[in-house]
C-alpha cells in the first residue's frame, strides 16, 4: 500500500474521476464491482448526522466516503452546493470558549438542530396506494396468509426511561433514543444521557437504579425520527393485503443488550417463543419471521435457542418446534458472520465517518463527545461484542472479497489483515515508563500499561491478523479488563463446531452459524435478500503518536481530570494514543481515509451477507442437514433521488437501511407471506456480485 497525504486538488479530481467511471444518475454497474452512492444525498445525511451528534444515527443514514481533508478543508464535488444552508463549522467558536453552555447551546447547537431536525421530517415517503406493490399485489388477488414476527435491528428502535438518576426524572416513559428530542437531551446534559445509554461494564445488565427498555409495538421501529422511515413501508405493504395488527408483531428489543442477557433480564426469546406459537394457534398458519441487521443474528440465536434443552439454557421447544411453527425465515442484510466496523468503536471509539467528520468539525465535536468518551459508552453494549466479525482468519484474512489490484489480479487473493499500525514518526516507539521490546499489544503488557495506553510500543508497521484484533478487544477493551461478554461469545467457529449440542458451552456459539447447525425444520424456507454495490468497511489502517505514548504512559487510570472544577462523572479518561489514520489513501486498494472497503450494502459487507446463504443451499451442507430450502437474492444498489423522499436512497436502493425501501424487495416480502405466486417469482437465486467466487476462493484456501 501506498500512503499519501491527498491536496485538495487531488482530492477533487480522485472524487470527480471516481463518478465519471461509475456513471451518473443511479445507472446499474457489471456485477463485481463496487460503486459509490449519490453525493448530494449522502451530504445531506451525513450533516444530519452532524446536528444530532449521535454515533448510531451515523450507522443507521450510512453516509460514507465523503471527501475531508485532514487538515479540516472540504473537497465537496459539484452539485453539492445545497449544503450552503449550513453554517461553515469551522467558524463556530472554541467550545471551551464559551461562557456558558447554555450561550453555547443557544448560539451554535439549537439552530443547527432545527434546520436538521426539519430537514429529516423531509423524508416522508409518501406514495400513493396505486403506487405500491402491495396495493397492486392485492388487486392480483393476493391475500394475507402467513402470520408475520419482525425483528429489527442494531439502534433503529426506541428506547424508553423507566427508572432514572434524578438529572432523568423528567424523561419517565420518554425515549432516550429514538425520538426527535433525543439530540436536545443530549445536549442539554451529556452526562446524564452516557449514564442511562450505558450498561454495568462488569455486568452487561442494568447499572444501579437505571431502567431503559425497548419501545413497544409498531412504533417502535417504524419510524425512527419523526418520518425518517425504517419499517414503515413493509408494514404498509403487508396492510395492503390484509395485514394487521392481529396477524403481524414487531419484537422490538434492546438493542444494546449482548443476546443471553436479552432474555435473563427481560425474556425476549421466551416471549417471542409465545408470540409465534399464539399466532400460529389463532390462525393455523406458520409464521413468517422478518429480520433486518442485526435482527437476522438475533433471529439466528432464537432458531439455536428455542430447540435446545432448558437445563443447557435453551427455551425447551424441541427439535421439531420449528418444523412445527415456521414457514419461513426472511433475513434483509442480516449480519450473519459481523461486522468489521465493531472493531474501531471498540477499539478506539471511531467509525469511519466519525474520523472523517471530526476533520471537518475541528476541536467542537471532539471535546464534546470524544473517541474516549465514545468508546467508554459503547464497551458496555454486549451487542457491538456479537457482532465481531465471526470465522476469524479463515473467512476475512483470505482477503477474496478485496477489490484486485494490479499487483494481485493474476491470482486474485491477498492477504487481509484487520488492522495495519502505521507509527508516523518511522520509528519504534518506546514508552517513557520502560523501554519494553517490539512486541504487539497483546503480549506481556502489564494491567497499567494496558489501561494506559493500549497500544504500547507498535513497531513503525505491524499488522494485526483478524483472530488478533478480535482476541484484543476481548482481552482488553474494558479499560485494560476483560471484557464480561469475553465469557458470553465464543469466536473459535471450529471449536463452537466440535462441541456436542448438549454441552453448556454451546450456546456461547448460538449467535454463529459457522459453529452450528440449521434446525431440522425440511419445510422451512430460508430468503437472504441484501444490497450490493456500496464501499464497505472491510479493514482499518491506525497511526500511532509515540509523542501521545510518552504522556500517556505516565497518566494513571485514577489520576484526576487537569479541569480541577471538574466532577468524577465528568472527568474525561486519558484518550488513546492512536486513531485512524485518515492519510492512509490508495484508490488501486480501495483504501480511503484510512479504511480499506470491500463489496457490501454500506455497513456490511458481502463476507457477511452472503456467504452463509450460499453454503447452505449446497447438496448435503453439514450446516443444513434437513436440507432447508435456502434462496439469495441480491438487490444491486442503484442510487435515485427522489423529491418525494429526500435524503433516502430510492426505491432502487440496496443501502442497508433503505433496502427497507426497496421495491423489489417489499414484493419478495409480500409474495412470501401471502404464499402469492412466490415459486415461480421468488424461489430462484439472483446472485450478481462475486460472491460465488469469493466462496469459493475461502473454501479452498481453507481447504473446505
Amino acid at each position: 500500500m501506498r500512503r499519501k497525504k491527498t491536496s485538495k486538488a487531488a482530492a477533487l479530481a480522485a472524487s470527480s474521476g471516481a463518478r465519471a467511471a461509475i456513471g451518473e444518475n443511479g445507472q446499474r454497474h457489471p456485477p463485481g464491482g463496487v460503486r459509490r452512492r449519490d453525493d448530494i444525498g449522502r451530504r445531506v445525511r451525513t450533516h444530519l448526522v452532524v446536528l444530532v451528534i449521535f454515533f448510531g444515527i451515523r450507522w443507521i443514514l450510512k453516509a460514507p466516503n465523503l471527501m475531508f481533508t485532514k487538515n479540516g478543508s472540504s473537497d465537496a464535488p459539484p452539485g453539492a452546493s445545497n449544503l450552503s444552508i449550513l453554517p461553515d463549522m469551522n467558524s463556530l467558536p472554541h467550545f471551551g470558549l464559551q461562557s456558558t453552555f447554555e450561550d453555547f447551546y443557544a448560539a451554535n447547537v439549537q439552530p443547527l438542530l432545527d434546520i436538521g431536525l426539519s430537514a429529516f421530517n423531509g423524508t416522508n415517503h409518501d406514495v400513493g396506494e396505486e403506487s405500491r406493490v402491495g396495493y397492486q399485489l392485492r388487486q392480483q388477488n393476493a391475500r394475507a396468509k402467513h402470520p408475520v414476527v419482525m425483528i429489527p435491528g442494531f439502534v433503529t428502535s426506541g428506547l424508553e426511561l423507566w427508572e432514572g438518576a434524578p438529572c432523568a426524572k423528567k424523561h419517565f416513559r420518554q425515549r432516550l433514543w429514538g425520538s426527535a428530542s433525543m439530540a436536545r437531551t443530549f445536549f442539554s446534559d451529556r452526562e446524564c444521557w452516557r449514564k442511562h445509554l450505558a450498561l454495568n461494564p462488569q455486568t452487561g445488565m442494568d447499572p444501579p437504579n437505571i431502567r431503559l427498555r425497548s419501545a413497544q409495538g409498531f412504533e417502535a421501529a417504524d419510524n425512527f425520527i419523526a418520518t425518517y422511515w425504517v419499517w414503515s413501508h413493509i408494514i404498509e405493504n403487508l396492510a395492503d393485503v390484509g395485514y394487521d395488527g392481529s396477524t403481524m408483531t414487531m419484537m422490538s428489543y434492546d438493542w444494546r443488550m449482548g443476546y443471553e442477557f436479552l432474555e435473563k433480564r427481560d425474556g425476549y426469546f421466551t416471549k417471542l417463543k409465545h408470540t409465534i406459537e399464539a399466532h400460529h394457534s389463532t390462525t393455523g398458519e406458520k409464521v413468517i419471521l422478518i429480520s433486518h441487521s442485526m435482527g437476522g443474528t438475533v433471529a439466528y440465536y432464537f432458531l439455536q435457542w428455542v430447540v435446545a434443552d432448558a437445563k443447557l439454557g435453551g427455551g425447551g421447544g424441541g427439535k421439531h418446534w420449528i418444523e412445527r411453527h415456521v414457514h419461513a425465515f426472511i433475513n434483509i442484510a442480516g449480519t450473519l458472520l459481523g461486522v468489521p466496523k465493531a472493531i474501531p468503536a471498540l477499539l478506539s471509539g471511531e467509525l469511519k465517518d466519525t474520523a472523517m467528520l471530526l476533520s471537518q468539525l475541528g476541536e467542537l465535536l471532539e471535546n464534546y463527545f470524544g473517541k474516549r468518551w465514545r468508546k467508554n459508552l459503547w464497551v458496555t453494549w454486549g451487542s457491538l461484542f456479537g457482532m465481531l466479525p465471526k470465522g476469524g482468519n479463515a473467512i476475512w484474512g483470505v482477503g477474496a472479497d478485496l477489490t484486485p489490484t494490479p499487483q494481485n489480479e493474476d491470482s486474485g487473493i491477498e492477504s487481509a489483515p484487520a488492522i495495519v499500525w502505521n507509527n508516523v514518526t518511522g520509528r519504534i516507539c518506546q514508552s517513557s515508563r520502560s523501554p519494553l521490546e517490539n512486541r504487539t499489544p497483546t503480549e506481556g503488557s502489564t494491567n497499567d500499561d494496558i489501561i494506559a495506553i493500549a497500544g504500547l510500543d507498535i513497531p513503525p508497521s505491524r499488522t494485526w491478523s483478524m483472530e488478533e484484533t478480535i482476541d484484543h478487544l476481548f482481552k482488553y477493551s474494558n479499560d485494560g479488563r476483560s471484557s464480561i461478554y469475553a465469557s458470553m461469545f465464543s469466536t473459535d467457529a471450529k471449536r463452537g463446531w466440535k462441541r456436542k449440542t448438549s454441552s453448556r458451552d454451546k450456546r456461547k456459539h448460538w449467535s454463529d452459524p459457522l459453529a452450528t447447525q440449521l434446525p431440522r425444520a425440511p419445510s422451512m424456507s430460508i430468503y437472504c435478500l441484501y444490497g450490493t454495490g456500496i464501499p464497505t468497511e472491510r479493514s482499518y489502517y491506525y497511526e500511532v503518536s509515540c509523542d501521545k505514548l510518552g504522556g500517556m504512559s505516565t497518566i494513571d487510570q485514577n489520576e484526576t481530570c487537569p479541569d480541577a472544577s471538574a466532577t468524577e462523572e465528568e472527568a474525561e479518561p486519558p484518550e488513546a494514543p492512536f486513531k485512524i489514520d485518515t492519510d492512509s489513501n490508495d484508490e488501486s486498494k480501495s483504501i480511503e481515509y484510512g479504511v480499506r472497503h470491500s463489496d457490501g450494502d454500506g455497513s456490511v459487507p458481502l463476507v457477511s451477507l452472503g456467504y452463509m446463504c450460499q453454503k447452505w443451499s449446497e447438496h448435503k451442507n453439514p450446516h443444513n442437514p434437513s436440507g432447508i430450502k435456502v434462496y439469495t437474492r441480491e438487490k444491486i444498489h442503484a442510487a435515485q433521488v427522489s423529491l418525494s423522499d429526500p435524503g433516502r436512497g430510492g426505491p432502487a436502493s440496496g443501502e442497508h437501511v433503505d433496502i427497507l425501501g426497496n421495491v423489489e424487495m417489499i414484493e419478495d416480502v409480500v409474495r412470501i407471506a401471502t404464499g402469492f405466486e412466490v415459486e415461480e417469482k421468488v424461489n430462484k437465486d439472483i446472485v450478481e456480485s462475486d460472491l460465488k467466487k469469493i466462496v469459493e476462493a475461502i473454501d479452498q484456501a481453507s481447504g473446505a
